[in-house]
């Protein structure tokens, strides 16, 4: 039987203007309506199982190590002996399940506000695989506001946390940023998904513009995920230590399947035009512009 002629369903995703792709979707395995978001697990003929919020993607089962190797590792290789984490949304294990390789953790603690992704990952994909429930602590809350009433001191912060839509715009804002860093220690390092590095650059643009007074260092690295399409990135804050080479071998490299020393140290080589922008001192205003990209490449929009 060929590939297409298993597809039964397509799932378009319109990516930056005049530019969409085409998920082929083999089955919808499960559905629901959260108190949040509309969850869905479907089949997908190139990449296997997906969790979808709200018609988009967000993970798939054959490439999701990829984003959340690099999401852990990376910032995990700056403290010598990380020994608390806090992963702030994640709700589908992936981070929690890389940060069970470091046999120094004794406590990560996840916060996801919809309860739902966690028992709807649990139980249709395989991306808990491999956690150490025992130092997992769980709690079913805002993000944000957890960390404004814990008292912890983490050694790495994760936000694996949604687009910043206006709805989540707030949690972008330099206050909020203020409120990571206070949690963490004097070593500490924080990390953030900032979309994709080409199609909405603001995104990783506004954050560095609201942690660079907060911590030391702070840059921007990416990597290619398949099932994204572009190139995914990240920012990446650190209170001691330069991000862009891995201050410690702390992870045993038998257990990862994408990241590398040599991975870590390319993923922070960005295109001039990139770099350029993000030193470039105007303000920010639509994040999630998906028009600027000709502008970048020199291409006026028009």
């Amino acid at each position: 039987m060929s590939y297409e002629s298993q597809i039964k369903y397509f799932l378009r995703d319109d990516e930056a203007v005049g530019f969409n792709y085409e998920f082929g979707i083999k089955e919808i395995i499960y559905r629901e309506k959260s108190n949040f978001q509309l969850i869905e697990i479907v089949d997908t003929v190139p990449f296997g199982r997906a969790l979808i919020t709200d018609s988009i993607v967000m993970i798939t089962e054959m490439d999701e190590f990829i984003y959340h190797e690099m999401m852990t590792h990376v910032p995990m290789s700056l403290v010598e002996k990380p020994r608390k984490v806090l992963v702030i949304g994640g709700g589908d294990g992936g981070c929690v399940r890389e940060l069970s390789k470091y046999p120094s953790l004794e406590r990560i603690d996840l916060v996801e506000i919809d309860e739902r992704i966690i028992d709807i990952t649990q139980k249709y994909m395989n991306t808990w695989k491999g956690t150490n429930f025992n130092i997992l602590n769980t709690y079913i809350e805002d993000g944000f506001k957890f960390i404004q009433r814990t008292n912890e001191k983490y050694d790495v912060i994760i936000l694996d946390i949604t687009a910043p839509v206006d709805i989540a715009i707030d949690l972008y804002s330099k206050t909020s940023f203020g409120r990571v860093v206070s949690r963490l220690t004097d070593e500490g390092v924080f990390v953030i998904q900032s979309e994709s590095v080409f199609i909405t650059p603001n995104v990783a643009k506004h954050i560095l513009r609201q942690v660079r007074d907060l911590v030391r260092f702070s840059s921007v690295y990416s990597v290619y995920v398949p099932s994204f399409i572009n190139p995914w990135s990240f920012v990446i804050g650190s209170k001691v230590n330069k991000p862009d080479i891995p201050k410690y071998e702390n992870i045993d490299y038998s257990k990862v399947k994408f990241y590398t020393k040599e991975i870590h140290t390319s993923s922070f080589a960005l295109p001039k035009f990139l770099k350029d922008f993000f030193d470039k001192e105007d303000d920010v205003k639509n994040l999630l512009d998906r028009s600027i990209v000709r502008t970048l490449l020199g291409q006026e929009v028009g």
